[in-house]
């Protein structure tokens, strides 16, 4: 279910992907592909044992149970020197070592006995249907496509960029992601709480949830419920260096609630301020200055909701990221859930688990941490237990990989 077409339509059509950078692929991991990448190099680059063994050539003088080949020099892991076996010879050759040319097959030291200068394979050794060599260009031949545009390079890419003749790729640039918090009651660290103040939880969240997303938080402070001070601050970001920008509170009906106000006067485009969904009804979507702007409800469930399911897809899709929706599975329910309000969609964190019958799902409590979000269509108070549901699983480019291939 894809639940805001609107917002993927804000970025499409108004914020085209970053532009691309150079990017070293040893700190590659992480980034987003902004070009298919290809083979620079062949994969193996030369013909290469598998086996501690014998290289061997063609023919060999039969005996009884085997072949018999003359040992004519050794090729050591690391050795550079080409050699060439003849028919009827064998070299001896370590995992990794170069294999002579002619050889037509690395026999395993186990089926090999050495007398006299000679090694005698056994019949099984040369009746192998293997031949312990993996020939150059077998994995990969120049030319062929590594990762596609849009790819999350995870670490496993690196190594094999690397492996196929890359030094550096271009990359899309990470999102710079300005947020704030508002609320006269907030303070930054716990040494500050006194009766009627409290931390703001909201800024060590954001700061996670927006590295995890791959971009680069840049904090912009509590604001205080004061009508000019969000003013200062939003004038501020429209002429700042930012790819989106993500607020908490002071989105409700109340007397103190400002945010969007304030954003129409610092000459916010309003895309979007409220939507049909729970946590989410005071939800401001818009734009301000070249900056997509986000603001959420104030509550840290509600942020950690909106940030998988509304901020966390924006940010990638602005990083080119191919499949940016959040990754869907069906669950069935552990418990009965009756809710409130049925008649918006009801997003709520949950914790999966494997079952005899599949993945089972539960609502997760206050201070756990959710693997997955679960979703409730409206039109439905009452989900009985073993009610199968659509699940969004918490987002990570490990989750993403693992049920997307």
């Amino acid at each position: 279910m894809t639940l805001f077409p609107h917002v993927d339509e804000l970025i499409a059509e108004t914020v085209p992907p970053l532009s691309g950078e150079i990017c070293p692929v040893v700190a590659s991991s992480g980034r987003v592909a902004s070009q298919p990448l290809l083979a620079r190099v062949p994969q193996p680059g030369y013909d290469q044992a598998t086996r501690d063994g014998f290289a061997v050539g063609a023919g060999g003088d039969s005996v009884a149970d085997g072949g018999e080949f003359r040992i004519f020099g050794e090729a050591p892991a690391g050795d550079t020197q080409r050699r060439v076996v003849a028919a009827g010879q064998a070299c001896r050759i370590m995992t990794g070592g170069m294999v002579p040319d002619g050889a037509k097959r690395v026999v395993p030291q186990e089926d090999c006995v050495v007398e006299d200068g000679m090694v005698l394979v056994s019949a099984r050794g040369l009746a192998r249907k293997k031949t312990f060599i993996d020939r150059q260009g077998s994995l990969v031949t120049e030319g062929d496509l590594l990762v596609e545009k849009g790819t999350i390079l995870l670490p496993e890419h690196p190594a094999l960029l690397a492996s196929c003749g890359h030094t550096e790729i271009e990359v899309y640039r990470r999102p710079r992601v300005g947020f704030f918090c508002t609320g006269s009651e907030l303070v930054e660290t716990a040494d500050q709480v006194v009766p009627g103040l409290k931390l703001s939880s909201n800024r060590y969240l954001l700061e996670g949830l927006i590295r995890q997303f791959l971009a680069e938080p840049q904090y912009l402070g509590i604001v205080p419920d004061q009508a000019g001070d969000l003013d200062r601050l939003l004038a501020k970001i429209t002429t700042a260096s930012l790819d989106a920008v993500i607020s908490t509170g002071g989105m409700g009906p109340g007397k103190y609630d400002l945010l969007e106000d304030a954003f129409q006067r610092a000459g916010g485009e309003v895309v979007s301020h409220s939507l049909a969904m729970r946590p989410g009804a005071s939800t401001l979507i818009g734009r301000l200055g070249r900056a997509v702007f986000f603001g959420l409800p104030g509550p840290p469930g509600a942020v950690r909701t909106l940030m998988n399911e509304l901020v966390g897809p924006a940010l990638l899709q602005l990083q080119g990221v191919r499949e940016y929706q959040p990754v869907a599975v069906r669950a069935r329910l552990t418990d009965r859930v009756e809710l409130r309000r049925a008649e918006v969609l009801h997003v709520k964190p949950g914790v999966l688990s494997m079952a005899a019958r599949g993945l089972a799902v539960r609502l997760a409590g206050r201070l756990e941490t959710p693997s997955c979000f679960v979703l409730f269509p409206p039109g439905q108070e009452v989900y009985p237990a073993d009610s199968e549901v659509e699940v969004h699983l918490a987002w990570s480019p490990e989750v993403a990989r693992l049920f997307r291939g």
